[in-house]
């Protein structure tokens, strides 16, 4: 079974974001090779013991080990979309004075909550082939 993925365009920031679930280890090795056959492959050993890991190479990457609408999961989410909010910040230069984090707030809360409806509607209606919107 291919897991679920879902690729949010961050227009405003001129970047991007996948989500990619549920996969283990090897799933999401295997995935990554498929997806960008012409990229060094990559080792995702993080995902042994982690419930859900951030990847910011050339593309930014949340894989989940599994999902459900639940506090822990929407929580290990949020961190993960943490790491990839900041790495296009610091990516795109944008450096926040001391005490304002304004702009990481919002780029979160941004994220959370287009990868949530993503993620709900593609668990609800599995067949649909919109699997990307434009943010």
């Amino acid at each position: 079974m291919n897991p679920n993925e879902f690729y949010l365009d961050i227009d405003f920031w001129n970047d991007h974001c996948l989500i990619v679930w549920p996969v283990n280890k090897e799933q999401a090795e295997k995935w990554y090779r498929e997806k960008f056959p012409n990229r060094e492959p990559e080792t995702f050993n993080e995902l042994e013991d982690a419930d859900a890991i951030s990847y910011c190479g050339d593309s930014r990457i949340i894989f989940l080990k599994e999902w459900e609408m639940s506090v822990e999961k929407i929580s290990n989410l949020a961190h993960e979309c943490v790491h990839i909010a900041n790495h296009i910040l610091v990516d795109k230069g944008v450096r926040e004075k001391k005490g304002a984090d304004e702009a990481l707030a919002y780029f979160v809360g941004y994220l959370i909550r287009h990868l949530l409806a993503a993620v709900k509607q593609i668990e609800e209606n599995p067949t649909d082939d919109e699997r990307s919107i434009e943010g």
